[in-house]
């Protein structure tokens, strides 16, 4: 590689190249054992959640008591999904990193504009000026878009804790103390679950996601 190195134009430095190598590696490795922590503990959670719901049936709960139960699970997974999805959508609008659906779509403009601002008839100081008020106004369309989406989420956070709050009501009419704290039983282990999910994702996606200047 050295020998190689040194017929190279413009000329590469051997340590900084190494060490960049390096870097490359270790984190390649680091991504690994993340991935591999993480989908242990998945099948950790999973394994006590298939015990959760084997107790839970144990008890013999009758068709109305089932109906509930799942009622309330499914509703807790909704309302737990919800919330990841506005994190996410939070960390995206601190961090300015935009879905690509939002690009996509809204840069598909630029075929439309982009004839306009080659037209020979704009200097080039004046081609430049347009541009770029024509890239900071979509940039900030795009994250005005990301804001009411996540006016949307939270209303839809809302009506499921609504939901939820109605169905937990139920509980103390239709099961007895054994059946309530297994419901909950579950219900803690899945917010347990989910919160340690959106933290692997937080974590490890943000890592690789592009950025957008209004610059």
């Amino acid at each position: 590689l050295q020998n190689d190195l040194q017929q190279w134009q413009p000329s590469v430095d051997l340590n900084i190249l190494s060490t960049a190598i390096d870097e490359l590696v270790r984190r390649a490795q680091r991504r690994l054992r993340q991935e591999f922590d993480y989908k242990t503990r998945m099948l950790v959670f999973n394994s006590n959640d298939h015990h959760l719901i084997t107790k839970f049936y144990n008890l013999r709960p009758d068709e109305e008591q089932i109906y509930i139960a799942k009622k309330i699970w499914q509703t807790i997974a909704d309302v737990l999904k919800t919330k990841g999805q506005e994190e996410i959508l939070r960390k995206r609008i601190y961090l300015r990193r935009l879905p690509n659906k939002y690009d996509k779509l809204i840069d598909r403009s630029l075929d439309y504009i982009e004839p306009t601002l080659m037209d020979d008839v704009l200097d080039k100081d004046r081609r430049a000026s347009l541009s770029s008020r024509y890239f900071k106004t979509i940039t900030q369309y795009k994250f005005d878009l990301m804001t009411i989406n996540l006016d949307i989420i939270q209303h839809v956070i809302r009506v499921h804790q609504q939901l939820l709050d109605d169905l937990q009501s139920q509980l103390f009419t239709t099961c007895n103390s054994s059946l309530i704290q297994m419901i909950k039983d579950r219900e803690e282990a899945m917010k347990q679950q989910h919160e340690f999910y959106l933290k692997y994702q937080l974590d490890t996606f943000f890592d690789e996601a592009p950025t957008t200047s209004n610059e």
